[in-house]
């Protein structure tokens, strides 16, 4: 039997799967970001369809838009036991799922299947959805030694910086790569990420450490570090454009972040790389490492005009 929208008490339904991320992401507030999400569930302003057999629940998934990105929604699945999962039950909820977004004509993205199999895994295969894995790398400032830059650019700092304009240039050097999924396809939707990074959506930007590049007045790159801790830091972009690589820029960027990070006195520096973005090399040659912290899993469905 499926139902949706019907009213239940999801802290109840969702807690075995926030005690699961939770332990798994020990420095993320898993319990605050889901509380919003619980309260709109429980109050019916989230769709959401749940699965029973016989009166036992089984499993569920739940659907709503993004805050910022207008092209796409965000769906998470769940079952009580992984022994609980057969192809009928999967189809239910995903022919729901597919449904709502070729209606809004909107992408769907999906977390790793809470209690998922291998079964729930080649389901997702089968039926088009791609997998991105993004992986956090770690230096430690302690063991780097200062790097001296003898290329000349053009660089300021973000203070002023035109939004919009580093919002183009950021999606013209990512649009290319495995990493274009991160950005809408609608360009207001891009400036009013930017604007929320740089308001602390990722932590307290560090002004010091964040700038441009320039070429001819006009921006070629940038990288942008917020504070994690006392002693860490997070580079949350860099990015160099196209046009404009192969020529020691992305070098000067990283160089230029770790040597003012280490005179700020930053113990260690974080940043996530896509796993199929020839940048892990890059990073990992100049002394980052992946360090233990699980991978990020999204699976995603292009919707198809």
């Amino acid at each position: 039997m499926k139902l949706d929208n019907y009213r239940l008490n999801w802290e109840v339904i969702l807690k075995k799967e926030i005690d699961f991320l939770s332990k798994k992401y020990p420095d993320i507030d898993i319990r605050g970001s889901y509380a919003s999400i619980i309260n709109l569930l429980n109050d019916n302003k989230i769709r959401s369809r749940i699965i029973l057999n016989k009166n036992e629940f089984i499993g569920y998934a739940y659907v709503m838009d993004s805050a910022d990105k207008s092209d796409r929604l965000y769906a998470d699945i769940g079952f009580i036991s992984s022994k609980k999962i057969n192809d009928e039950r999967l189809k239910e909820l995903f022919d729901w799922l597919i449904s709502i977004s070729n209606e809004s004509k909107k992408k769907l993205m999906l977390n790793q299947i809470f209690n998922g199999n291998e079964l729930s895994t080649k389901y997702l295969e089968k039926h088009g959805f791609r997998t991105i894995v993004r992986k956090r790398m770690v230096m430690d400032l302690n063991t780097y030694s200062y790097r001296k830059n003898t290329e000349d650019y053009d660089i300021s700092g973000i203070e002023g910086l035109n939004m919009d304009l580093y919002s183009d240039a950021e999606y013209e050097a990512f649009k290319y790569t495995s990493d274009k999924y991160l950005f809408s396809d609608k360009r207001e939707d891009r400036i009013k990420t930017v604007k929320n990074l740089f308001n602390g959506e990722y932590g307290e930007i560090i002004s010091e450490v964040s700038f441009i590049m320039k070429n001819k007045g006009r921006i070629s790159g940038g990288v942008v570090c917020s504070r994690l801790g006392f002693d860490r830091a997070f580079i949350v972009s860099i990015f160099v454009k196209r046009a404009y690589r192969k020529k020691g820029m992305g070098k000067y960027l990283l160089f230029t972040a770790l040597n003012r990070l280490k005179a700020l006195s930053f113990h260690y520096v974080f940043l996530w790389v896509n796993a199929e973005n020839f940048a892990r090399d890059f990073y990992s040659h100049y002394g980052f490492i992946y360090d233990d912290y699980p991978d990020e899993v999204i699976y995603y469905l292009p919707y198809k005009k």
